[in-house]
């Protein structure tokens, strides 16, 4: 048997040296490693390099197979994050529902195949009060009323309906192939029951609502956009109606939701220009007929529409989030002119739903007044019933701190909303207002004529005063004297009037009329 010489030895050695290199080595890594291990052996015979070359050919092998495999791991590893980063793009992370981007392409698909035959649908969806519920609890428990949301609506999709969210509290719903409008109408009132049920979340029991507008296409539009946007105006006239209310789309609302646009537009300039001003309707006690203050109410007389309606404008101010800065410039101004009143009168002045929400507005109140110098003791704050009842431990803490500097708290339009004994106690008020929608049928129907008395019995038995809104006829006078009602207000005894003419209302009604001592 022959003996290996000692090259052929050494041509083994580098044999395996290069196998391991070839197996174990990055591709361009090679050469200079190659090129070290000729230097180190420089005398090759013929039989040491087809030996070497034969070895050489498996380690490449090798090579080639372990690169291969590594290639296929790499691309495969590759292919999943380019399939995660797809669905990351349309997808909403928190919900995990199909997000914008898949809408608007969804929905362009299905517009395709739409046609008389074969109708489709947008449903637009917003919920009603997820603002309050951030406000109150924070984002976490927002956050999780969302989820819990997208999964109730999600369990009562119809098949072939794609549900998601377009962002913040918004919401959408595609429904392909609509056999009759019924199907809509009952997917809706579905959304709206699933939604009813209060959310728990931990300890925390809360609820939301959810505004609903339709557009079907073709009828309503066969573009993508055309049809976001109408079945958005539908969603408004849906929210402006009330909580969880359902609106198809009706071509009126296109001019609607323009004058609406418009209207906004106009109040942002009338508030940066400051002329939405305060007018005053007199306050006077039945016992003499003496005017005891004057209650500031927002006019607005826009150059474009006239005067506008301070249930119209208010409530836009508040959506479009300027209602604190015109509610500070109201008061600041209303401040300034009861300064010129005699001593005795007081200001009743409105806080709005939206208002009470902030908890800074105490202060702002008691910065404006030390600001105009006008006492606090001189002003009354009306909240109504919904703000109370929306912003309780808000309203505890504002109305605590303004009643500590000497402002009174009237509770206004009671008897319109949901405010309980308990919470009503809780804020140590000072006076109760009656609604004047149930001034207006004393003595038309025996239910109001129940409620008034109710309310100025509850009042007596915890000292509270009491003020009735509109009144405009001495029978309701004497119907609110005789069950024991002390001050009221209304056409009666006069409208609302510019602030340079308080003076003269006074001097005007004075032979029926005197300012109290």
């Amino acid at each position: 048997m022959a003996s290996f010489r000692p090259a052929t030895l050494d041509a083994a050695v580098i044999t395996i040296a290069v196998a391991v290199i070839y197996a174990f080595s990055d591709f361009y890594d090679l050469p200079p490693k190659l090129f070290q291990l000729g230097t180190d052996y420089a005398e090759w015979d013929l039989d040491d390099a087809i030996f070497v070359i034969f070895f050489m050919s498996i380690g490449f092998a090798i090579f080639s197979y372990r690169r291969v495999k590594e290639l296929s791991i790499e691309m495969k590893a590759r292919r999943v994050a380019e399939l995660e980063a797809k669905k990351l793009a349309r997808h909403d992370p928190l919900t995990g529902l199909p997000n914008r981007r898949f809408f608007v392409e969804t929905l362009g698909e299905v517009l395709l195949t739409t046609n008389s035959d074969s109708r489709s649908a947008v449903l637009m969806l917003d919920l009603d009060g997820f603002k309050s519920i951030n406000d109150a609890y924070g984002h976490a428990v927002g956050d999780h009323a969302l989820i819990e949301f997208a999964q109730r609506i999600s369990a009562v999709m119809r098949a072939g309906a794609v549900f998601v969210r377009i962002g913040g509290d918004e919401f959408a719903v595609i429904v392909p192939n609509i056999k009759s409008l019924d199907d809509l109408t009952a997917l809706a009132r579905r959304i709206v029951t699933a939604v009813a049920e209060p959310i728990l979340i931990g300890q925390i029991s809360t609820s939301v609502g959810v505004g609903i507008g339709i557009a079907i296409a073709p009828s309503d539009g066969m573009n993508p956009e055309i049809m976001v946007q109408r079945a958005d105006r539908a969603l408004y006239r849906a929210k402006a109606e009330g909580r969880s209310c359902i609106r198809f789309f009706e071509p009126d609302m296109d001019a609607h939701v323009e004058r609406r646009v418009a209207i906004e537009t106009e109040l942002r300039a009338a508030v940066a220009a400051k002329t939405i001003v305060p007018y005053y309707q007199p306050l006077v006690a039945f016992e003499g007929r003496r005017v005891v203050g004057f209650e500031a109410l927002a006019r607005w007389k826009s150059d474009k529409f006239g005067w506008v309606s301070p249930d119209l404008f208010i409530k836009v101010a508040e959506e479009i989030g300027i209602i604190s800065e015109l509610g500070d410039q109201l008061l600041r101004q209303a401040c300034l002119d009861a300064r010129a009143w005699p001593p005795e009168l007081t200001l009743a002045f409105n806080i709005s739903a939206v208002q009470l929400r902030d908890p800074t507005i105490g202060l702002r109140v008691l910065a404006i007044l030390a600001e105009t110098g006008f006492s606090p003791r001189r002003l009354e704050l009306e909240i109504t019933e919904t703000a109370l009842v929306d912003n309780i431990k808000i309203a505890q803490a504002v109305t605590g701190q303004l009643r500590q500097a000497g402002v009174r708290i009237a509770l206004d339009d009671f008897g319109t909303g949901y405010a309980t004994l308990s919470q009503l106690l809780s804020l140590k008020l000072d006076r109760i207002k009656i609604d004047r929608s149930f001034v207006d049928r004393l003595g038309k129907d025996k239910e109001s004529t129940t409620i008034v008395r109710a309310v100025l019995g509850l009042a007596s038995g915890f000292n509270l005063e009491t003020t009735a809104e509109g009144i405009e006829n001495d029978e309701q006078l004497a119907s609110l004297r005789a069950d024991g009602c002390l001050e009221g207000q209304g056409y009666l005894f006069g409208k609302a009037v510019p602030a340079n003419e308080v003076i003269n209302v006074l001097a005007k009604l004075k032979s029926n009329l005197r300012v109290v001592a």
